[in-house]
């Protein structure tokens, strides 16, 4: 008797063993649409770490924001007067509170306003992401429920692959 219930037992172990080690896996892991989106913006963000340590600057516009800032902080409020590299300035104010912002974090520099533009757009990602995963109210007219999961996740995944959004943040600021 005394076998069979230290056998007893130790299967009661085994099983509870075996529930907790089920329960190690976060319940959101057991969905796959979040699990895309937790993958994506790790992914995204070697891909941010690779444009900005292999993908040649292009200068566009960061010189005459830097320029335009650097009048308004010297004192400068008239628009007519502020003045950069690609012309006046077409900026609402709040641009130059924004932009003076980051030219104090970054010193004027372009390489840490890469990594800042780089983090920014992986917290805009995260959030858009959150978002998609929090709500199916875009593929509400879908009827099938196995087609509302493939849709979302479809767009889950463009979402990273839009290159303009990246470029938006990465090159172009």
């Amino acid at each position: 008797m005394a076998v069979k219930n230290s056998t007893s037992a130790h299967a009661k172990r085994s099983r509870k063993k075996a529930a907790a080690s089920s329960s190690l896996i976060p319940k959101f892991m057991k969905n796959p649409k979040t699990t895309v989106a937790l993958a994506l913006p790790i992914i995204d963000s070697l891909l941010v770490s690779f444009i900005i340590a292999y993908v040649p600057y292009t200068k566009i516009d960061w010189d005459a924001h830097m320029s335009q800032v650097s009048g308004f902080l010297g004192g400068e409020r008239d628009y007519k007067n502020l003045k950069g590299d690609t012309g006046p300035l077409v900026y609402p104010a709040g641009f130059l509170y924004v932009y003076s912002a980051i030219q104090y974090v970054t010193g004027g520099q372009v390489f840490p306003a890469q990594i800042l533009f780089g983090i920014l757009y992986i917290i805009n990602l995260g959030i858009v992401l959150l978002i998609y995963v929090k709500t199916d109210v875009l593929l509400k007219q879908h009827q099938g429920r196995r087609l509302q999961q493939l849709l979302l996740k479809r767009q889950i995944v463009m979402m990273p692959l839009n290159q303009r959004i990246r470029n938006g943040f990465m090159i172009s600021f």
